[in-house]
């Protein structure tokens, strides 16, 4: 709700450099994250060994992508040890790296995490602190996204709950897995149910109530809410 405030929360490839020339990030970082590739309900335990592709999806990745990319694309000699680098990943190899962000409308998003800090943590943080948060974050991907060599993409939420297939299609293609009709929509028969319009609530909420407490608040950050690109209109009591 908050973690995008702190000034130390942005890893980089350079205020991390040592930890990118250590060898033993990696191990870590592997280790940490083998065991839920390696449950593969396809591959079994062999997960890690036959899937084409590995998915990492802990929100704090939107602050880390640069650092990840280092790590997952660290030049490893034979000896174990970490080869100089120039800073150019794509000189030496391809990049085993690709980077898929996810957004959502900035007033959706600060109602979805209250609601989270509040049914799950017991918690509260201010309507503000959300926003700058949100800001924080989105500022900190927009900055990554220019220094990554990884392709990127950008989804909206709302354009994938409007139409799953078309997107998820997208989202596949840009991965280089199979897009075909039959794969997607076994992996949507999958999914319990997808709400077309997972905002609806909250923009109820925003138009009945959440406008005369905070609406002064988007006015005031929307400078910084337009200079995202995100295209999101914040006038959404039409």
């Amino acid at each position: 709700g908050k973690y995008a405030l702190d000034p130390k929360v942005h890893w980089t490839k350079e205020n991390k450099r040592e930890k990118l020339e250590d060898p033993s990030t990696m191990s870590r970082l592997l280790n940490r994250f083998a065991p839920h590739w390696d449950k593969n309900k396809k591959f079994g335990s062999d997960g890690m060994m036959k899937a084409k592709v590995w998915v990492e999806k802990s929100p704090q990745n939107a602050v880390l992508s640069t650092f990840l990319e280092g790590v997952y694309n660290m030049p490893l000699k034979e000896d174990g040890t970490v080869a100089v680098n120039d800073g150019t990943l794509k000189e030496s190899r391809r990049l085993a790296t690709k980077f898929l962000y996810i957004t959502r409308h900035p007033i959706a998003n600060i109602y979805a995490t209250d609601k989270f800090v509040r049914d799950s943590m017991g918690g509260n943080i201010d309507f503000e602190i959300l926003l700058k948060n949100y800001i924080a974050l989105h500022k900190y991907m927009k900055m990554d996204e220019n220094a990554l060599e990884s392709p990127v993409m950008w989804v909206r939420l709302e354009d994938f709950t409007a139409n799953p297939s078309s997107v998820l299609k997208d989202v596949f293609s840009f991965l280089d897995v199979s897009t075909d009709d039959g794969v997607v929509r076994n992996i949507l028969d999958g999914i319990a149910s997808i709400n077309s319009n997972p905002n609806a609530n909250y923009i109820t909420k925003w138009c009945t109530d959440g406008i005369r407490r905070h609406g002064r608040l988007i006015q005031k950050y929307a400078g910084d809410l337009s200079a995202l690109g995100l295209d999101y209109d914040l006038d959404i009591c039409k």
